[in-house]
């Protein structure tokens, strides 16, 4: 796990103060309570600093347009407090220096503005990232007097420093720790084999620079197990090991690297993806993060939205099923009526039952009768009880259709959602299930363009991955020949394949990978046998008025798949 140790936020000041130093802030925008950016312009160069105080990803860096995107950076209409107060005493500045105290986690620019007289005044942004700490300070460098921060500290919080508009700024307290390139190795290994912690707690908690990270890679690379006390390591291994962090500490060009997934990350081995520069490693790192994390959120609070629909549409299902249940009764209704029309001259009037023999069946049926109606009247009651439950099965029947129509697209929703790692996708598949989620024509284009396309047997196959792609894929991919596949009422993918010549025959080993790829592609994917059906594209058709992806076809062709 990448963190913003000291010595890590030291090279990043070494690559970035020449920026630094001079540039005009020209913007300043603060997108949550925790999240600011400057504009910044030097050299005929323009970067956006972004700094973010979250405790989970507290970090700054210029970042990128791509990494910008990662972060799904939104800008609010009504800029907080805090933003009107940089803009207020930084917009147009000039940034005279950056320092960075030393051992701390703090990036300070100090800049010269003009107050309301025209007076030239000097001011100081202090950038502190110390975890669930970290924290904006503007205050004034002459009296040190802060004029506001992201967020205030008061007593409540903590009685060693406030941090709050008309309060002195006053550095964190310092640590009690100590400089490890300053300390003999024979105290080294003497503090060490006191200690009761793991080896890289031990060493972290006592020494300037060395995060556990930073002693965990540097053991690694020693072979020595960082987890262990040091009071069971050998004397020789703890000396390879002050060794080692020393050279570690005394270089000028420290190596950073990342797995390619992000999931590891290494300040002295070489991974997946090495980095030059180490606002490239911040950047890269934290933006994935962070939209792996909204993407999380994202999926999460979706599926709890459609897991409600889902729940009440299968309720509602069942209420009609057994609305639908009752049509025998009403064949039993219509048969009575009958019946009694047929025998009402044998039929007295008072009577409150009768036994009739059933044409159809030669069965003896009993027939309830009320005994003020005439036999006529008591059959014209069965006819209306028939006729009365008939109409609410015609009403369920109808009502039915439409709510499995609604269940299919809720699940069809559900399985997109789960199959998608887009933050792009989840949000066009947000905006099908929460309406007022809008999006910008141009994000829709890039979104429809992103269909997974690949080839097989010399067909070029294309997979919408949620219901937009779908729709774009039967009205703007698609030609009238070229053949659907879907899985047979199960949620999943829509499949075209292209046919530009309709006299090239596709062999049924080529449907049947395609049929198997329908399958998974869909939320059968693990079942045993799974019908997929498959017709040309001309065959299918989206009704008017319908949810985006849903589709009734004709003239099909069924296949199961294994």
């Amino acid at each position: 796990m990448l963190s913003i140790d000291s010595l890590l936020l030291e090279d990043f000041y070494n690559e970035n103060k020449n920026f630094f130093i001079n540039a005009r802030v020209q913007k300043i925008q603060q997108p949550t309570r925790r999240e600011v950016i400057l504009f910044l312009r030097n050299n005929a160069e323009s970067k956006k600093l972004y700094i973010n105080i979250n405790p989970e990803y507290y970090h700054l860096c210029f970042m990128d347009k791509e990494n910008e995107i990662k972060r799904d950076i939104q800008i609010p209409k009504q800029p907080p407090m805090f933003c009107m107060l940089l803009r207020k005493h930084m917009e147009g500045a000039r940034i005279l220096s950056i320092n960075k105290p030393e051992y701390e986690r703090i990036i300070e620019l100090n800049f010269e503005n003009y107050n309301e007289l025209g007076d030239k005044i000097e001011e100081c942004l202090s950038i502190e990232l110390m975890g669930k700490h970290s924290n904006i300070v503007l205050y004034n460098t002459d009296n040190n007097i802060i004029l506001g921060c992201a967020h205030n500290i008061g007593e409540e919080k903590s009685k060693e420093r406030e941090l709050a508009g008309g309060l002195p700024y006053i550095y964190p307290p310092k640590q009690n720790k100590k400089n490890l390139l300053m300390t003999r190795s024979d105290h080294f290994i003497s503090h060490l084999k006191k200690s009761q912690l793991p080896l890289k707690k031990a060493i972290s908690d006592k020494y300037y620079c060395l995060s556990q990270a930073v002693v965990q890679d540097i053991c690694d690379l020693n072979n020595i197990n960082f987890q262990q006390t040091a009071a069971n390591i050998d004397d020789n291994s703890i000396k390879l090991l002050f060794i080692a962090l020393h050279e570690f500490l005394e270089k000028k060009d420290r190596h950073y690297s990342l797995s390619y997934d992000f999931s590891s990350y290494s300040c002295v081995k070489n991974l997946d993806i090495s980095y030059d520069s180490v606002n490239d490693l911040i950047d890269d790192y934290f933006s994935f993060n962070i939209e792996k994390n909204l993407i999380k959120s994202l999926k999460s609070s979706l599926m709890a939205r459609l897991s409600k629909d889902i729940k009440k549409y299968t309720n509602t299902l069942n209420n009609q099923q057994k609305q639908l249940d009752k049509a025998q009764k009403a064949q039993d209704y219509m048969k009575k009526g009958n019946l009694l029309t047929a025998n009402a001259y044998t039929i007295k009037r008072g009577e409150k039952v009768i036994s009739l023999i059933d044409y159809e069946t030669q069965q003896e049926i009993e027939i309830q009768l009320d005994e003020n109606l005439s036999p006529i009247e008591n059959a014209q009651r069965y006819f209306n009880l028939y006729n009365k439950i008939k109409r609410a099965c015609e009403v369920a029947k109808k009502m039915s259709q439409e709510t499995q129509e609604q269940l299919m697209y809720c699940k069809q929703l559900a399985y997109d959602i789960e199959n998608t790692d887009s933050l792009a996708e989840l949000k066009e598949i947000a905006a099908d299930i929460e309406p007022e989620i809008k999006q910008s024509p141009s994000k829709k284009k890039e979104i429809s363009l992103n269909i997974m396309k690949i080839d097989i047997d010399g067909f070029t196959v294309y997979i919408g991955k949620n219901n937009k792609q779908n729709d774009y894929l039967y009205s703007k991919i698609s030609s009238p020949e070229d053949i659907w596949f879907h899985t047979l009422n199960t949620p999943g993918s829509h499949i075209i394949v292209k046919t530009p010549d309709i006299r090239k025959e596709i062999k049924d080993t080529t449907i049947l990978k395609i049929a198997k790829l329908a399958k998974e592609y869909s939320t059968a994917k693990s079942s045993t046998k799974i019908p997929v059906v498959y017709t040309r594209r001309k065959y299918i058709k989206r009704p008017n008025n319908t949810k985006s992806g849903f589709v009734v076809y004709k003239n099909e062709t069924e296949i199961v798949v294994d």
